[in-house]
């Protein structure tokens, strides 16, 4: 088995050359993702409406496509991929990107109103360390939103056998009491958790999406606990 270090060297230089330019395309071009993404964005948006302060920071930005949904709000961002933040540094609203290890950010502490990442932790092995450290630049009583793929989604044999096939090099899924747990350790209140959707748009056919995406509106409200991630929103005490 890999050692975590040798996991994420491969997980950072995956993000350079072809999939750096092609990243953004690669998750829009299909419809079916296109909808997901925009149920992720939705939720961020709304607990950002419900988070005041102005500077904010994207951990694991990548390319910045969330960027667009932050509003006038001052924007910083971190990615280990230098070629993944040429592209972020395009977006409006931009303060500064940098190259940074998520694990060692490279801000003071109590610097930010709000800071934000997505489909990031799933991937590191370090996961803990990268919430602490979160959790050490955000101002108190500021907001930290943070997406966690559920252990008891109805994705989870799916996720652990593709794990297993190489197709994903990492992946961590989390219980609702692992989530919690994160909160206590790291002196975090949640204030909100959103699911997603239940079942993935993706095994349908492409001209089912808003059949699928009716379904899951209503699975959602009857099987929350089954949901594919949440988001939850975080208040530093």
């Amino acid at each position: 088995m890999k050692s975590k270090k040798v996991i994420k060297k491969e997980l950072a230089s995956q993000y350079f050359g072809k999939e750096a330019k092609d990243y953004d395309h690669a998750r829009s071009e299909d419809v079916r993702r296109r909808a997901v993404i925009n149920i992720q964005k939705k939720i961020t948006m709304d607990f950002l409406k419900d988070s005041p302060g102005k500077k904010m920071l994207d951990v694991a930005c990548g390319t910045g496509r969330f960027f667009e949904i932050y509003g006038d709000r001052e924007i910083y961002g971190i990615d280990i991929s230098s070629e993944m933040l040429k592209q972020a540094a395009k977006r409006k609203g931009v303060k500064k990107v940098m190259v940074a290890d998520a694990e060692n950010i490279p801000f003071k502490d109590n610097n930010f109103d709000l800071v934000n990442t997505s489909q990031f932790l799933m991937h590191t092995p370090f996961y803990k360390k990268v919430v602490k450290e979160m959790t050490r630049v955000t101002k108190k009583k500021g907001s930290l939103i943070i997406d966690f793929p559920n252990k008891t989604s109805l994705s989870y044999f799916f996720t652990k056998r593709r794990v297993a096939n190489g197709t994903y090099r990492y992946y961590n899924l989390f219980t609702l009491s692992e989530i919690k747990n994160l909160a206590e350790e790291n002196n975090l209140l949640i204030k909100e958790i959103r699911p997603t959707v239940v079942v993935t748009p993706m095994i349908f056919p492409k001209s089912w999406v808003n059949f699928s995406m009716k379904l899951n509106s209503i699975l959602i409200k009857i099987l929350p606990f089954f949901t594919y991630v949440r988001y939850v929103h975080f208040i530093k005490k």
